[in-house]
């Protein structure tokens, strides 16, 4: 059992350490690319994490964290031309006519997120 359980801690610190590095990433890369494409390539390369040694509550997390990154587009595909940081473009889009709904969606991405932290092993 302790084996697992090293696996599964050891898996869950790549994962998030890996998180990490892509956020760094996708925050910039609105600059040149859309939002929308950001966050395209930003959950194609969650998804492709190794999840194999991680909990099932984590692993679970962190899907539905993804989900929450990639039902925001719901609204940033409305934005094709957007470019900045994304937090600033973020907070534009917050402050504009989609604003009820995007602060819905961008809640579930802390909500989730919060979930992940808190599944964590």
């Amino acid at each position: 059992m302790e084996i697992y359980n090293s696996k599964a801690r050891e898996c869950e610190e790549k994962v998030i350490q890996t998180d990490e590095k892509l956020g760094k990433i996708r925050n910039h890369s609105s600059e040149k690319i859309s939002l929308s494409e950001t966050i395209d390539n930003y959950t194609e390369s969650l998804n492709s994490l190794n999840f194999d040694h991680c909990t099932e509550n984590f692993t679970m997390a962190f899907r539905d964290h993804i989900d929450a990154w990639k039902n925001i587009k719901k609204i940033t595909d409305k934005y094709p031309d957007l470019r900045g940081e994304m937090h600033q473009l973020f907070d534009e889009i917050q402050n504009g006519k989609d604003s009820t709904e995007f602060k819905e969606l961008s809640k579930k991405i802390w909500d989730t997120w919060s979930k992940v932290e808190n599944s964590k092993y």
